[in-house]
């Protein structure tokens, strides 16, 4: 899809930025400790908070996807390592590359703050996420105790 732009979230954002979070908790199995009434919240205080992003993708001035993700300084790397939390793309929107760009961008970004890696996880039955992060260059790592998939990036 041509005509992406991928930005930084801005407060102006967030309730389409809630209503995508939405699409994403209705469209998971298991949805335990997940909450809509705390989307406007959790990201306002994303967009304050020095070590979390939310990125968005924006075509034809409407926000259709966004991505977010944190850095966080582990014991045993070097850099601080980057964790994709959510990924969503409006349904119309799928398919078409928005979602590959997202995480492109949240890689680079991980990329200029020096991370070593860059992780996500979902659940291990989610044939289709699993599918769309390996083909992103995330490569399976194992399965935690409650059957989510776990992959991680490195960055080189």
């Amino acid at each position: 899809m041509n005509n992406i732009l991928i930005r930084r979230a801005i407060k102006s954002d967030i309730p389409i930025v809630s209503k995508l979070a939405t699409e994403l908790i209705d469209s998971v199995k298991n949805s335990g400790g997940m909450a809509k009434d705390v989307l406007s919240e959790n990201s306002r205080n994303a967009l304050t908070n020095p070590n979390s992003y939310i990125l968005v993708a924006e075509t034809e001035g409407k926000v259709i996807g966004f991505i977010s993700f944190m850095t966080r300084k582990t014991i045993i790397h070097s850099g601080p390592c980057g964790l994709i939390d959510e990924l969503v793309v409006s349904k119309k929107y799928r398919r078409k590359e928005v979602g590959k760009e997202l995480i492109k961008a949240a890689i680079e970004k991980c990329e200029r703050l020096r991370c070593c890696e860059v992780e996500v996880s979902t659940e291990s039955t989610n044939v289709n996420a699993r599918e769309f992060y390996e083909h992103c260059g995330f490569e399976k790592t194992g399965l935690s105790n409650n059957n989510l998939c776990i992959a991680f990036c490195q960055i080189e």
